[in-house]
């Protein structure tokens, strides 16, 4: 298929020639799910505007909101760093002479 094309394509662009042909199958999957959600989304929100056709105003606000609800950024550098200090001030617990396989340091 055609989209599989661009898939394979794109994926070229980007460098990667050496994967598994389910991967292509995946892409498209995720691709057609996340066009269709918002697609879907831009159809509320030009029906809510009393709008017949979806513009690229509801696309844009549609893809937006999918950002806001499916990918997230993780979070700064120095708010793990915080977390890890906090977390790593209480040491861990002394092994039982008899728990387990002792491993050499």
């Amino acid at each position: 298929p055609k989209d599989a094309q661009v898939v394979m394509s794109i994926m070229k662009e980007v460098g990667i020639t050496d994967y598994e042909p389910r991967v292509v199958n995946q892409l498209l999957e995720f691709t057609y799910r996340y066009v269709t959600s918002v697609l879907d989304d831009a159809r509320v929100f030009a029906n809510h505007a009393k709008k017949k056709t979806i513009d690229l105003d509801d696309v844009r606000l549609a893809v937006q909101m999918q950002l806001d609800k499916s990918f997230t950024n993780p979070p700064p550098r120095e708010v793990l760093l915080e977390l890890a200090r906090v977390k790593n001030v209480n040491p861990l617990p002394l092994i039982k002479p008899h728990c387990g396989l002792r491993l050499p340091p």
